[in-house]
């Protein structure tokens, strides 16, 4: 699967900890995609996109109302962008 990420939800993603190796490499290689404003093409097996989601729910943080910090929505959106690939 290939998922688009902004510069935003990339910068939180180089930003987490504890990724697998294997996962990591990826995100070292994720290249810019043509187009404005810039995007990002990420590449993941099924496998690696579901552990990179489950990764990423531990960084995600909510609010009073129940929504994502400003700090942990991109985690929130690259999980939202995962599900939508998978499908």
């Amino acid at each position: 699967m290939k998922i688009l990420l902004s510069q935003a939800m990339l910068d939180a993603l180089k930003k987490a900890k504890h990724i697998p190796p294997d996962v990591q490499r990826r995100v070292d290689a994720v290249q810019p995609e043509p187009g404005a404003p810039p995007t990002y093409g990420l590449a993941l097996s099924e496998d690696e996109g579901m552990e990179l989601s489950e990764l990423l729910q531990w960084h995600v943080r909510s609010d009073a109302s129940g929504k994502p910090t400003a700090d942990t929505a991109p985690y929130a959106d690259i999980i939202a962008r995962i599900a939508e690939a998978q499908l």
